[in-house]
């Protein structure tokens, strides 16, 4: 169970379709099944990056049972969020990743473990 979520200060296009690329794109990396992702984009024109709200910028924080190859999910998730919300500096995109254990996220009810 995959939860993600973004914060940003960059103008977002289109809020709905850029929680639906990083939902595929994090049950792809993470090979989870697409229906047990949760993904929410955060717009906030409060947050400073390296000092100054002017620096666009992310901040994203993912809990997942399980993070696989965190290289290639954090490459992945950093290329996205550049090209999708206009971020020049990658410096400026930080990725928050926890590794919980299964006893600790639940869905429907229940634990996963």
């Amino acid at each position: 169970m995959p939860f993600l979520t973004v914060y940003t200060n960059a103008e977002i296009k289109d809020g709905k379709k850029l929680a639906e690329k990083v939902s595929a794109l994090t049950a792809d990396v993470l090979g989870k099944p697409i229906s047990y992702v949760v993904a929410n984009v955060v717009y906030n024109p409060n947050m400073a990056f390296g000092g100054s709200h002017a620096n666009k910028g992310a901040l994203a924080e993912l809990l997942s049972i399980g993070l696989g190859n965190k290289d290639i999910l954090v490459e992945a998730l950093t290329n996205l969020l550049e090209a999708e919300l206009g971020i020049d500096d990658t410096n400026n995109i930080s990725i928050s990743l926890n590794n919980a254990p299964a006893s600790q996220v639940a869905s429907g009810g229940r634990t996963f473990g």
